[in-house]
């Protein structure tokens, strides 16, 4: 039997709040009735706010309720006749979920959102890249020893399968490639295991796109022509404010090779120090007190990157960070005359790491060695099918993947993730 106090139907035709407040004559209107006290109430739908007066109320009926009245509209406030109870609220029904949303501008910040990726799927279309989705559950990962996976597995009879929620679209879009797709792109639900922060949540979405025939050069482009594009459709404007400083992100961008920003910035000659132990004792000569002998060459480098040459990329503005050492090569191309420097770029606006990208590698040979080395850390298998459509031919390429969570927190002027994700991790 169906609750008086949850309806299966309502009544009146509806009219959002923010029509019915201009309106003249009969309106109905549906939503929270955000106040109620003595013949006076407001209720709140998508719309907008809207006051009434009301001289029977309906027994029971409070602040926080959901309902439905009907009633006439006389400058700017409804006379209502009618009040029907849809749902009760509960005491605490200005807390929670309706307290994050509303008082903490996340409300608004969803609206960004979806004209964020509103205008991520114009650019893509109008520059004749073909969305795709890949499956997000996977057998096995790029093994980036960095990226800690989440693990569960497939059940069919007693036989287990173990399979990982995918931390990129990347190897499915590659292979994808190498079946004849030229100008791909997804927006893609991603997943890494033991990220959180502000800038990070384990379960996020990337804006992943590859182009045949290109390069890194052609991906910076991409990087830089996206945001301008989605800036200038959401924003009407040509710049952004991150920490009270307005940025413009017309193209092109400043680029600065990774080892010029660790000697400018850091004093730290990255040709010299290409083992974890010549690194380790620059950088407590230097006085880094965080580096710690046990450190990994990465581990190292990302805390002088951390610590001196981040704060400095932010003053720039919107700039390409690119040509990485090749120990931070991943799945990239080494640069041809110069096999110590990989062709990776990570774009950067007001000191928010947007992007990363890569000539994209396809020896197969190269990668099945990488992986191995890779696999010694542990981790996940490799990617054997991936490898096998190598082995049949992937042509060079230019690829990337941006933070859409990322890119919307920038253009909202959110200062942390959880501003922008409607229910991260916790919520």
């Amino acid at each position: 039997m169906q609750s008086r106090h949850y309806p299966s139907r309502v009544l009146w035709r509806h009219q959002p709040a923010a029509a019915a407040a201009g309106a003249v004559g009969e309106v109905a209107v549906r939503g929270r009735l955000l106040y109620l006290s003595e013949g006076r109430g407001r209720i709140a739908d998508e719309s907008e706010e809207v006051d009434f007066v009301v001289k029977t109320q309906a027994e029971g009926i409070k602040a926080g309720d959901i309902v439905e009245l009907y009633g006439v509209a006389v400058e700017g406030v409804i006379d209502v006749s009618q009040i029907r109870l849809l749902a009760l609220g509960g005491a605490a029904w200005h807390q929670g979920d309706w307290a994050r949303f509303h008082a903490d501008g996340l409300w608004a910040n969803m609206r960004v959102r979806s004209a964020v990726l509103d205008s991520v799927r114009d650019f893509f279309r109008d520059a004749n890249f073909l969305a795709v989705e890949t499956p997000t559950l996977a057998r096995a990962s790029a093994q980036e020893e960095h990226i800690q996976l989440f693990a569960t597995e497939y059940q069919a009879d007693k036989a287990q399968e173990p399979l990982y929620l995918a931390p990129s679209p990347e190897l499915y879009m590659k292979r994808l490639l190498g079946v004849g797709f030229e100008r791909i792109y997804q927006i893609s639900r991603s997943y890494r295991n033991g990220e959180l922060g502000p800038q990070h949540n384990p379960e996020f979405t990337l804006i992943e796109w590859y182009r045949a025939y290109a390069s890194y050069e052609e991906i910076m482009a991409d990087v830089e022509n996206l945001v301008a594009h989605v800036v200038k459709s959401v924003l009407g404007q040509s710049s952004v404010v991150r920490a009270e400083r307005e940025i413009g992100v017309q193209p092109p961008w400043e680029r600065v090779r990774v080892r010029d920003a660790f000697a400018r910035w850091a004093a730290v000659d990255l040709e010299a120090c290409a083992d974890a132990e010549s690194l380790f004792r620059r950088a407590r000569a230097l006085g880094y007190g965080s580096a710690r002998r046990e450190d990994s060459w990465e581990d190292l480098y990302h805390k002088i990157l951390l610590e001196k040459v981040e704060p400095e990329l932010a003053k720039l503005g919107a700039v390409h960070l690119f040509d990485y050492p090749r120990q931070l090569a991943a799945l990239a191309k080494l640069k041809e005359g110069d096999p110590a420097v990989a062709e990776r770029t990570e774009a950067y606006l007001g000191g928010v790491e947007l992007s990363n990208g890569y000539t994209e590698l396809n020896d197969p040979a190269q990668q099945r060695a990488r992986f191995a080395q890779s696999a010694q850390s542990g981790g996940a298998p490799a990617d054997e099918a991936f490898l096998a459509a190598m082995e049949r031919g992937i042509p060079p390429a230019g690829g990337v993947a941006l933070g859409l969570d990322r890119l919307v927190m920038v253009v909202a002027g959110a200062s942390c993730l959880d501003e922008v994700i409607a229910f991260p991790l916790g919520h």
